[in-house]
């Protein structure tokens, strides 16, 4: 049976220690932003500056050159300090459209964290190679009912550590997810690890 086109960004599933992924974020604000959306399961670095709070911004991700440092799993949908009565908070929302104003995510930092993500196309020989994504600024379909990420790796960017440009590259390819429904080929789902990542060295490096 053919994959499935479902991408749904950097999804967490293990840990390079063998420990269980612990499910918690950290907390970061979000400046108003007319460029970008913002959905679970995106890329995010670090800008500049912070919140009247010292809470530091973030900002999405949206280019291989960038330097990734962590990926959203959740967004808060109210904020202390402001009275809540009588103020309708749909839980449902879970993504952050264009000038949403200052909002808060919850980010995995961690950087030994795996991550399941889509690939345009797989192939068995790429595994334990560093890739690229495709990057999506204003994700244009987050109106949907289970709004997520549109990243996805990019196989024409896959290319063997230590090779030229490899270090350059966001992700490590680390084999392909073990599931029933997926296979090699196109819309095939990966594990990843950050190759290029805030709080590490990339791959290969001294």
């Amino acid at each position: 049976m053919a994959n499935v086109s479902r991408p749904r960004g950097l999804s967490p599933v293990g840990t390079l220690t063998g420990a269980a992924f612990n499910e918690q974020g950290q907390l970061f604000a979000i400046a108003s932003d007319a460029s970008n959306t913002y959905a679970i399961g995106d890329v995010v670095k670090l800008t500049a500056g912070s919140d009247a709070n010292g809470i530091a911004y973030v900002t999405k991700m949206t280019a291989d050159s960038d330097l990734p440092m962590g990926v959203i799993v959740g967004v808060r949908p109210a904020d202390p300090g402001v009275s809540l009565e009588g103020t309708n908070i749909d839980l449902a929302k879970l993504y952050l459209t264009l000038s949403s104003g200052t909002r808060y995510v919850y980010v995995i930092t961690d950087p030994t964290v795996v991550f399941e993500a889509q690939a345009d196309s797989y192939a068995l020989a790429d595994v334990n190679k560093n890739a690229g994504a495709n990057w999506t600024a204003d994700q244009t379909t987050l109106a949907q009912s289970a709004p997520q990420s549109s990243t996805t790796i990019k196989a024409s960017t896959v290319l063997a550590m230590g090779s030229s440009g490899s270090l350059a590259l966001p992700f490590t390819v680390i084999g392909l997810a073990q599931r029933q429904d997926n296979a090699a080929g196109a819309y095939a789902k990966v594990n990843v690890i950050f190759n290029r990542h805030q709080f590490k060295q990339a791959q290969g490096t001294a």
